[in-house]
């Protein structure tokens, strides 16, 4: 059973920073963030929260901002979760996601060189 205590958990805290970071953070212009998992270690201590940026040419600069703002999300977090602790979250690339986007990418520009070419 520990483990779907800790899915409930991860999926609760995915949730919340989903709504601060949408509602509380005014990202850069023509960014957007998705939060595509949560990962809370077993002592509720830290929480790794993985995400993709859309465009891809505006990653590094939106996850600094989001870092500097890990403070005001941080103390939204606390406030909005009740669980023992309120995990220290880490933010960071969901760089399988990424990969994956990245071969959809390829995929989809040789179907339309394909296309035009017929």
């Amino acid at each position: 059973m520990q483990g779907d205590r800790m899915r409930q958990v991860n999926e609760l805290i995915h949730h919340a920073v989903s709504e601060i970071i949408s509602r509380r953070i005014e990202l850069p212009p023509e960014s957007f963030v998705t939060i595509t998992e949560v990962d809370t270690s077993r002592d509720l201590k830290h929480a790794d929260v993985y995400l993709m940026v859309i465009p891809d040419g505006r990653r590094v600069s939106t996850m600094k901002y989001i870092q500097s703002h890990s403070g005001l999300i941080q103390r939204e977090l606390g406030k909005t979760v009740q669980i023992k602790f309120t995990p220290k979250l880490r933010f960071r690339f969901d760089e399988r996601r990424i990969k994956a986007q990245q071969v959809y990418d390829v995929l989809d520009a040789e179907s339309d060189h394909e296309a035009s070419d017929e």
